[in-house]
């Protein structure tokens, strides 16, 4: 243990000397005392050494020591320091171990000057390239069969069932895309890439029941036209029929030739940015023809016959032999055109494949192309010699795909005469004697297939007897086994294909739906064409399979229903060889591999068509051959095909309108089919024969006995050809306590009824009942299928509203590819053309002259002329109405503006017009006219007088139409006047000449207005030349021009093109997409107008729009590097105090060796903003107009 040190020493002297020196040496003692204190004192000897412990700390050490402890640790430190001294001292080792560091820059401050301060790099400010961080979202889009359970995976980890895939659910939300509800997962920590089709469930338990599946989201697109004039780094906006929100970069680029280029000669009139009312085409097959010409006879069965001295039966003669023609002839636009060709195989065919390839090796030298003679019944001797050729049924040329092997082959034949092909005769059954087959009309026998569904898109099962509709194709047929993932039918007409999504209309398949994947087909149909038929017995050519009896057979176009009995033979047995009875084949399998196509354009050399299909509806291509001819079937035109062109996609959209003019039109066409696919000119007025028929109630004549309450009465034919309906129709019966029928409700109404269907009673135990079931019919209009010569025809006619002009820019511009020739275009647009309204021509006199001369027009100035409607006012009062809801209300003059009216005279004739102004009092009222009835039911129109309406009290004026807010709306009429509405009718000028003698001319017009036409008097004044004249009364159409609607003129020219996009990356995966969709994709660049197309790759993981979560990389907020201020060594002291009042200090005392120092003044004051309340009062009340609170 360490000795007490006493402080004083003083205090022990006297103990320290012997007793004696008590007397003798007292004042020595008291010296000694005396020293010691003095050595004791602070500073002195005794001081330091008694003291030295407590010296040694700071706090309790000496000023001299104090000064000493300063000298040899804050030698550093020059000149006076604002921190206390010991302090200082004592914790100057923080300061020498942060030295060169923000904190020891900051502990000086506090030292020196009692200051705050900060250190900033400029190296944090300095732009680092790539240095951001770029976050891209994740999500997964999903069909979920139980809401529940998809909820219940937010916040947990899942796994993907087929890929392994992981990741955390970070939010659930829906999205509705193109009236789909879409549900989607944003995912965080991904781990693979989930796959479409996949269930997921919790990485917990991996339990799948009723889990969602991924439908995936966009992940590719596979690109089918690159579009031109695009760079690497483009952005593109991704547009499909289903999908919505994905975007695209360009990742490579390409240079080819074979783009189409557009020019805009004449944008015409008539056009519509509406893409389902004008309807753009680029023909898809381009034909370079030869020797056109216009046959007063069909070329079929003109043959030259037994003129080759080689034993040739007959010898087929092309086309342009035919003697009645008419050359230089034209294809018409819009008629199908048709190449009639023929495909056999056949065996035992030795000496005719050996003569064949010897006749192709001289090809040069002969002067036809190589030619068959099919014939039915030929006969042998038994050295293998012809002796009987039989009948003759065929003549053709041979013209191309040809194959042969060893005695058999196969050969492409363009018949001149008959057909090669398998014809049959049917012997058959109608299954109603009055609804008949048609000659020319193609037959399709009933098959039985299996459909395969896909999970995805399909929901619930069909029942057995279902009758199920391919909503893509149309084909249709009854269920006779289903479960949820394939379906099997028979008795199937049309032909469904993968992606069909099939419905049934029954009542317990409501809300079924099937997503076909694959389609099998256990037994197939045959088809073909009737050559002719009557009510028993048909002949078939361009068959395709094998027709089977007992099998039924339907109309395409009839819808006639037929059971085969029989099938007789009669086409072609055997083939020879340039009808040599030396060079014989027999006859194995036919196709007929014919093509039609649309006209779309054409001139002397070149035909362009849309629409090209073989005859069994799948795409096709035009055979290029001279000998296989083309016709019209209008025209009766005919070409020698020489070259099919290549190329496809080309495409573009109107993009703006000039000279537009709004209007309303009815889209509806009598010449055309209804939603049933029956002509609306095969319908009876009351609708029958139009397949919309629905069971509307029914008669009980007899209610017999002995039926159980709630039974169902079923009605299963009366369909087309007397087949079933798409749709059964059901009752329910009521019974009484006998159980005889009493009354019945409809169940089910059903669909596709084309006559009255017999009623299937349920089984009775009694008396049987007599039930005739009420069906009503209907025309088949797109808007309502049920309305019939009862209905409002504005409630069943499709009206189109909207701006029709010319033409004057396109957008979305797609070049296609792969073009060797420059197509036609066609833009049409149907509702307008088939007014066949053409350009006018007018006669002129009195002609403005300038000078002594007549003033001429400048082609394409524009020519208006004011026309006037005449019209009646009408003084109106006394309104009344009722809505809906049944409840009066009184309207104004607004319910009748735009409206037609209607005033009832008497019971045979009521007034009629339509209110094209009005104010508060008054309607103006135009196209005025009396309707009158006749007993006899016949109906006359008047519009000779010009103020049919008239005033009255009891007749009142009332709406024509009501609206879904109103059932009645009438007013008094107190007076009536006339009145007019001006309309002005416009034209542009493309031709003119002039009589300047007579100061007349003959002027050209193109009309530029649709419901305004041009009257036969008055004047006419060009815009801008102030030419123009007097009409004389003579205005005839220009027969040489097309009709408005059909008169735009676009050219269009292949040529080489650089920029084309062949890669692309998904920036943004949008939603809602369908896997092999078409997708068009629109640059962001306002300036590209030209698209791309592809098809729509929706597999895996979507990807969201990314964001940037750092921005070091950005010039906005970054600075360049620049060697001084801006580098990776300097660093900013931030102070209230200059830099040279601490620049040498620092440097001395902290600064970091290889750095940079700088100094920015920052003042910081601190305010204290506390406050006092004192005897405060808080009152409550409601605040007065005085401001004071009450």
């Amino acid at each position: 243990m360490a000795e007490r040190i006493e402080d004083k020493i003083s205090l022990f002297v006297k103990e320290q000397f012997p007793a004696f020196y008590a007397e003798d040496g007292e004042a020595f003692r008291i010296f000694l005392e005396a020293y010691y204190e003095f050595l004791e004192q602070t500073g002195n000897s005794l001081d330091y050494s008694r003291n030295l412990i407590e010296y040694h700390d700071v706090d309790e050490t000496t000023q001299e020591f104090l000064d000493e402890f300063a000298k040899t640790y804050l030698n550093d430190l020059p000149g006076l320091i604002k921190s206390e001294t010991r302090l200082t001292i004592k914790n100057v080792m923080d300061f020498y171990r942060s030295k060169g560091s923000p904190r020891s820059i900051q502990l000086l401050f506090r030292i020196l000057f009692n200051e705050a301060a900060e250190v900033r790099f400029p190296s944090d400010d300095v732009l680092k390239p790539s240095s951001s961080e770029f976050r891209k979202p994740r999500y997964i889009e999903v069909y979920a069969p139980n809401l529940e359970k998809m909820i219940s995976l937010e916040g947990l980890e899942i796994v993907g069932g087929t890929s392994g895939s992981k990741a955390f659910v970070e939010s659930i939300s829906s999205k509705v895309i193109n009236k789909v509800r879409v549900h989607i997962l944003q995912l965080s920590n991904l781990r693979g890439n989930f796959l479409r089709g996949e269930i997921i469930a919790k990485s917990s338990d991996g339990i799948q029941d009723e889990m969602p599946a991924i439908v995936g989201s966009l992940s590719d697109v596979i690109i089918t036209l690159g579009g031109k004039n695009n760079k690497v780094g483009d952005t593109f906006k991704i547009t499909a029929d289903v999908g919505k929100g994905a975007e695209a970069r360009v990742t490579s680029i390409a240079d080819a030739t074979g783009l189409i280029n557009f020019n805009l000669a004449n944008g015409g009139f008539g056009f519509s940015q509406n893409t389902s009312f004008t309807q753009i085409n680029v023909n898809d097959q381009h034909l370079e023809v030869s020797n056109v010409i216009n046959a007063a006879q069909s070329y079929s069965n003109v043959f030259v016959g037994n003129t080759h001295a080689n034993g040739a039966v007959n010898v087929p003669a092309p086309f342009d032999s035919i003697i009645n023609k008419i050359d230089n002839a034209e294809f018409f636009k819009l008629e199908t055109a048709e190449q009639i060709v023929e495909q056999s195989s056949y065996l035992s065919a030795t000496a005719f494949n050996s003569e064949f390839q010897v006749y192709e090796a001289n090809d040069s030298v002969n002067n036809v192309a190589p030619y068959v003679v099919g014939t039915r019944g030929a006969n042998q001797h038994a050295n293998g010699d012809t002796n009987d050729i039989g009948t003759v049924v065929a003549n053709g040329f041979i013209v191309g795909n040809s194959t042969i092997s060893g005695a058999n082959g196969t050969i492409t034949i363009a018949p001149t005469s008959g057909t090669f092909g398998d014809q049959k005769k049917l012997t058959y059954t109608l299954a109603v004697g009055t609804h008949v087959f048609e000659n020319g009309e193609n037959v399709d026998e009933e098959s039985d297939v299996t459909l395969a569904l896909v999970a995805a898109g399909s929901s619930g099962t069909f029942s057995v007897g279902n009758i199920i509709t391919g909503n893509n194709t149309g084909a249709n047929g009854v269920v006779t086994a289903a479960n949820s993932s394939s379906v099997s039918v028979n008795g199937s007409f049309g032909t469904f294909t993968a992606d069909d999504y099939l419905t049934s209309a029954a009542a317990n398949a409501s809300g079924v739906v099937g997503n076909v994947s694959t389609v099998s087909v256990t037994t197939s149909g045959a088809n073909g064409t009737i050559a002719s038929t009557n009510t028993t017995v048909m002949n078939m050519a361009n068959i395709i399979g094998a027709w089977t009896t007992t099998k039924k057979m339907k109309g395409q176009r009839s819808n006639a229903i037929g059971t085969i009995s029989a099938v007789e033979n009669t086409g072609a047995s055997d083939l020879f060889f340039l009808g040599n009875t030396q060079f014989r084949a027999v006859v194995d399998t036919y196709a007929n591999v014919s093509l039609t196509g649309q006209v779309i354009g054409s001139n002397a050399t070149e035909i362009g068509f849309r629409n090209t299909i073989f005859s069994n509806g799948a795409t096709g291509a035009f055979f290029a051959n001279t000998y296989a001819p083309i016709r019209g079937r209008d025209s009766n035109t005919f070409a020698n095909v020489v070259t099919v062109g290549t190329g496809s996609g080309a495409g573009f959209k109107i993009g703006t309108l000039e000279n537009e003019e709004a209007i309303t039109i009815y889209t509806d066409i009598v010449g055309e089919n209804n939603v049933s696919n029956v002509s609306y000119l095969d319908c009876v007025i009351d609708g029958g024969n139009s397949a919309i028929g629905f069971l509307d109630n029914l008669t009980i004549n007899t209610g017999g006995n002995g039926y159980s309450n709630a039974a169902l009465i079923t009605f299963s034919d009366g369909g087309a050809g007397g087949g079933p309906p798409k749709v059964n129709a059901t009752a329910n019966i009521t019974t009484n306590s006998t159980g005889g029928i009493i009354s019945t409700t409809v169940v089910q109404a059903g669909s596709g009824f084309f006559t009255n269907a017999t009623p299937t009673l349920p089984s009775t135990t009694g008396t049987v009942a007599n039930v005739t079931g009420n069906f009503d019919f209907g025309y088949g209009f797109p808007k309502d299928d049920n309305g019939d010569f009862t209905t409002i025809l504005d409630n069943v006619l499709t009206r189109f509203s909207g701006n029709i002009g010319t033409i004057a820019a396109f957008s979305e511009i797609n070049p296609g590819n792969n073009y060797n020739f420059d197509p036609f275009v066609l833009t049409r647009t149907d509702g307008i053309a088939k007014f066949d309204r053409k350009d006018l021509i007018v006669n002129l006199e009195e002609m403005n002259e300038s000078g002594g001369s007549v003033i001429p027009f400048t082609i394409g100035e524009v020519v208006n002329q004011t026309v006037t409607v005449a019209g009646q006012t009408l003084a109106v009062n006394t309104f009344a109405g009722v809505n809906s809801s049944g409840d009066a209300f009184t309207p104004t003059t607004d319910n009748f503006d735009g409206l037609g009216v209607v005033q009832v005279i008497n019971s045979t004739a009521n007034t009629h017009g339509v209110v094209f102004s009005k104010n508060t009092t008054h309607l103006e009222v135009k196209d005025l006219k009396i309707k009158t009835t006749f007993a006899n039911g016949l109906v006359s129109i008047s519009t000779s007088n010009v103020e049919p309406f008239v005033v009255s009290a009891t007749n009142l004026l009332q709406l024509q139409e009501t609206n879904t807010t109103t059932t009645s709306v009438t007013a008094r009429i107190t007076g009536t006047g006339t009145t007019s509405e001006s309309q002005v009718a416009k034209g542009a000028v493309y031709k003119f000449s002039i009589d300047n003698d007579n100061k007349t001319g003959e002027l050209g017009i193109r009309r530029l207005s649709f419901s305004v036409g041009f009257n036969a008097s008055g004047t006419l004044q060009g815009a801008t030349s102030q030419a123009g004249g007097t009409i004389t009364g003579l205005i005839m159409e220009d027969a040489n021009t097309r009709p408005i609607g059909d008169n735009a003129q676009i050219n269009a020219d292949a040529q080489a093109a650089n920029g084309i996009v062949t890669g692309l990356e998904i920036t943004d995966s949008g939603f809602g997409y369908q896997h092999g969709a078409n997708l068009t994709l629109v640059s962001s660049n306002t300036e590209q107008d030209i698209v791309v197309s592809g098809e729509a790759n929706v597999h895996f993981t979507g990807l969201g729009p990314g964001y940037w979560a750092s921005k070091d990389s950005f010039l906005n907020t970054k600075y360049l590097h620049d060697n001084d201020f801006y580098q990776e060594f300097s660093y900013v002291v931030e102070s209230g105090l200059s830099l040279n009042k601490y620049r040498d200090i620092l440097l001395k005392a902290t600064h970091l060796a290889g750095t940079k120092l700088f100094g920015r003044v920052f003042k910081e004051s601190l305010v204290n903003n506390a406050v006092t309340v004192a005897n405060s009062t808080v009152l409550t009340g409601n605040v007065a107009a005085n401001n004071t609170i009450v």
